[in-house]
């Protein structure tokens, strides 16, 4: 399982209809326009279905969603962790 394509695909999908055609895996999704707070719980949401995980609150920090690299690195460790 690609976890960058599933994540680049969703984003793409979801919140860039209209937008920049698409965005790179180090690329701000904030900057970008592509997150704000309604489609970041929704990208949550997607990311703890497809991929099994439960963000905690605390997890919910910019950091862990600026790029669709740092979700991977998250989901990465919350997969390696159970």
């Amino acid at each position: 399982m690609d976890i960058a394509a599933t994540i680049q695909r969703y984003i793409t999908d979801e919140f860039l209809v209209g937008k920049k055609a698409s965005i790179g895996p180090d690329d701000s999704l904030i900057s970008s326009g592509a997150l704000d707070s309604l489609t970041l719980l929704q990208l949550i949401s997607f990311v703890e279905e497809e991929f099994g995980v439960t963000v905690q609150d605390y997890e919910m920090a910019p950091e862990n969603f600026q790029t669709i690299n740092a979700i991977v690195s998250l989901v990465e460790r919350k997969t390696s962790s159970s």
